[in-house]
């Protein structure tokens, strides 16, 4: 099904950069076939390519919504989708789908457009490297970086003034965190139920991961062939937060819209990523209502580390334009595409890849104050896992971390499971 065409897309590219250093439509229609994820309608991700499709008068766009409940799944999705029959172009996705986009043969690689191109130097010179790194497999570029996310500790101000605690220094312990959440929670109808909760965390990698990484561990080791779940630095971090939920009650157990409950003032801090935004902005909560911290270390020290993931567009080996569809990632990788990402019209809210955005006022307008911590956690934070097995990983996690979070397992027999059975996974990998 999917056909090789990476050394014919080449020669293309190559063969319009020496002509007339345009790309040149004949008189027949061209129909690229776009891939996204159906979490936003399709007319905020056609705002995207409404310069495009102006330069491109002979260029229609057949859009593809595909629904996104997990990278992994997401990626199946994809590939299902084209084993059907349906012609796919370009595709937006994440970097947890990388290595197994271009193991299977769906994605092409784009190196051989970057060298004959000149005119995407100026991106990549913007784009944060390790962005552009996260989503190279086996020295391959295969997605250009378009926005990205990490996680970090946001807080509401009015929550914290009205439970007398001043705003957090960066350099906060764990003892200073709980003492935040246990002055936070309270039971103020006095029904014997909490009704303001000091924190909010669920068992998935996105929340817990960052926990591991400030105490010194992460999921797996830097290379992805080794499992660090047993790691004593892992175990404690999960432990310290299943403990907020049942040992001193300042984290709800069970289902919780925390973002929701962030906005009404009944959740006094939560984690979350750049992206959250664009579900408070709608919700009448503005940037200076709110701010973010790094996540506590037990010691004390300022630990400038989560995880970080980023998404990207990339071409299918399957295309049948492959310079049409280098010219669509092109323009996607604009400034004036990118600068758009938290006008709150767009698909996405997530940070922008160009660093030269970081400080845009639309961005900076949008933003709460210490915003320039989510840029500062890419030089020590680790990448999700964007190793072929992530999907299994991503399986296997939830099924036993969700049993701690509803303590019906200790955080160190899940661990041992975890390890267990990653260990295999990775065996056969």
């Amino acid at each position: 099904m999917f056909k090789i065409r990476k050394a014919v897309g080449a020669l293309i590219v190559v063969l319009l950069l020496l002509g007339t250093g345009a790309i040149a439509l004949g008189q027949d229609q061209v129909t690229l076939g776009f891939v996204y994820g159906s979490f936003a309608p399709q007319e905020k991700w056609e705002l995207y390519f409404e310069g495009f499709l102006e330069e491109n008068p002979g260029v229609t766009i057949n859009y593809i919504p595909v629904p996104l409940d997990s990278w992994g799944d997401y990626t199946q999705k994809i590939v299902t989708t084209m084993l059907g029959g349906e012609q796919v172009d370009v595709i937006w996705n994440a970097i947890e789908a990388v290595p197994m986009m271009a193991e299977r043969g769906v994605l092409m690689s784009l190196d051989s457009f970057i060298d004959g191109d000149p005119e995407i130097q100026e991106f990549l010179d913007d784009a944060h490297p390790k962005l552009l790194e996260g989503l190279r497999w086996k020295d391959q570029q295969y997605l250009l970086p378009f926005a990205w996310n990490t996680t970090l500790i946001y807080y509401n101000k009015a929550v914290l003034e009205a439970a007398g605690l001043p705003e957090p220094p960066p350099d906060w312990s764990w003892d200073d965190f709980l003492e935040y959440a246990q002055t936070i929670t309270q039971d103020t109808d006095g029904d014997g139920n909490n009704d303001v909760w000091g924190f909010h965390s669920a068992s998935w990698l996105w929340h817990l991961g960052p926990w591991a990484v400030a105490n010194g561990s992460f999921f797996l080791n830097e290379d992805f062939t080794e499992p660090w779940y047993t790691k004593p630095e892992t175990i404690e971090a999960f432990q310290f937060v299943r403990d907020m939920i049942w040992e001193h009650e300042v984290i709800p157990a069970g289902s919780f819209n925390f973002r929701e409950a962030f906005v009404a003032g009944t959740l006094g801090m939560m984690i979350d990523s750049p992206a959250g935004r664009q579900r408070l902005i709608p919700a009448g909560m503005s940037a200076d209502e709110y701010d973010v911290n790094f996540f506590p270390s037990k010691s004390g020290e300022t630990v400038m580390g989560s995880q970080w993931g980023t998404d990207g567009y990339g071409i299918t080996q399957d295309t049948a334009h492959p310079e049409l569809a280098w010219e669509m990632v092109k323009h996607l990788m604009s400034t004036d595409v990118m600068s758009h990402l938290l006008s709150g019209e767009f698909a996405s809210a997530s940070a922008p890849a160009r660093r030269s955005l970081a400080s845009d006022p639309v961005l900076v307008a949008a933003s709460p104050s210490n915003y320039s911590r989510f840029y500062d956690v890419l030089e020590g934070g680790r990448t999700v896992i964007n190793a072929p097995y992530f999907a299994e990983l991503a399986e296997i996690h939830d099924r036993y971390m969700s049993l701690v979070w509803s303590n019906e397992m200790s955080v160190e027999e899940a661990a041992a499971n975890i390890q267990s059975e990653m260990e295999a996974v990775i065996a056969d990998a």
